[in-house]
């Protein structure tokens, strides 16, 4: 596997030109789509210098060259190589998103150091590191709690960043039968894709209805088809769709948002098997409903925030998703607040309180 061994021992250093450089570090896909609405903000006073850490994410930022002005990947967390990049950088500041623990990189560098998004879980590593942020900008009033305990210096509550996300996206053309309506189930894990199927089996006997499955990881699409095949429903992959499909499996990456944009319903996965829970707002930002199972551990606060704002339903078994889904299409979804206004407040909070720090 290329892990780029060279660049991150800066065996190959960036060639970084003169001028005010802001360093985000974004270790994965996620903390990126996360930071990008503040990024682009930022790059209309500095320079963004985005460090990652992942593959993925590296192949994710060779796709959005708006989003920075040099992307590099993280080298080796050790002393005197994060300092020597701090050297070539010089950065007014580096920015981290919601739950980075690097110990040389936090604690070695001299720049001043923000944490965005951030979540107060405790934990001898977090108190040893807390102290070296200048500002931590939290989701909620209970990691305001959390962080200062830790001895933060300077702590505040603007609520969830994923809230602020960028909504544009492109649709997609999946090829779906005249009246039909959409089921898109994203980021699925084992154990979610039989209950999927048999709601959708319940529910298209009252609606005529598709449902399309995005596995959360590409090496289970086989796995999801050897599903499909053993049900007898008609299905195709995304990169071969035929013209009578009932279930069609994404096996490509990057068009999720694409897909959620068409749908009727959606649901999020991860949420059915105790993995957690994933970004359970990308469908809702769409305008787009949203079902969830009962493991949310991970994404908790973002959960009550849909309950709250209309947006969101919890379902536990097929016949409760089959229901839901229903009753979505029949026109029971009536959402009770807009969630671009509040995303634009939180995306306000988050730069206000960024500005007072590069200023």
């Amino acid at each position: 596997m290329n892990w780029e061994l060279r660049k991150r021992l800066l065996l190959e250093e960036p060639e970084v030109p003169e001028g005010d450089w802001v360093w985000f570090h974004c270790a994965s896909v996620g903390e990126l789509v996360t930071a990008e609405p503040l990024i682009r903000e930022l790059r209309k006073r500095f320079r963004v210098f985005l460090t990652y850490f992942s593959p993925r994410a590296r192949d994710f930022i060779l796709k959005r060259e708006n989003s920075y002005d040099l992307a590099f990947p993280l080298p080796l967390d050790l002393p005197f190589l994060v300092r020597r990049l701090e050297e070539l950088v010089r950065p007014k500041a580096l920015i981290l998103i919601e739950r980075e623990m690097w110990p040389s990189l936090i604690a070695c560098t001299d720049v001043k150091k923000i944490l965005l998004n951030a979540r107060s879980k405790g934990g001898m590593l977090e108190k040893i590191l807390t102290k070296y942020y200048t500002l931590i900008v939290v989701r909620t009033d209970r990691d305001a709690d959390g962080f200062k305990r830790q001895g933060a210096k300077r702590v505040l509550t603007c609520g969830n960043l994923k809230l602020a996300q960028e909504t544009h996206t492109q649709k997609v053309d999946a090829n779906i039968p005249a009246g039909s309506r959409v089921f898109v189930a994203g980021s699925t894990h084992r154990g979610e894709e039989e209950v999927l199927l048999k709601a959708f089996l319940i529910a298209k006997s009252r609606v005529p209805l598709r449902l399309v499955i995005a596995p959360r990881h590409m090496d289970r699409v086989e796995e999801v088809v050897r599903l499909l095949k053993d049900s007898g429903v008609r299905w195709c992959l995304r990169t071969s769709p035929t013209e009578d499909w009932e279930v069609m499996v994404v096996d490509t990456l990057g068009e999720l948002r694409g897909f959620y944009s068409i749908a009727d319903v959606t649901f999020v996965g991860g949420t059915l098997v105790p993995v957690g829970g994933h970004n359970l707002l990308e469908p809702a930002f769409l305008g787009k409903p949203v079902l969830f199972g009962p493991h949310t551990h991970k994404v908790e606060d973002l959960k009550e925030i849909l309950i709250e704002v209309g947006y969101g339903a919890e379902v536990r078994g097929p016949e409760d998703m089959a229901k839901a889904v229903v009753s979505i299409i029949e026109g029971d979804f009536k959402p009770k607040r807009d969630l671009k206004e509040i995303g634009g407040k939180v995306r306000r909070c988050y730069l206000e309180a960024l500005l007072s720090e590069l200023e």
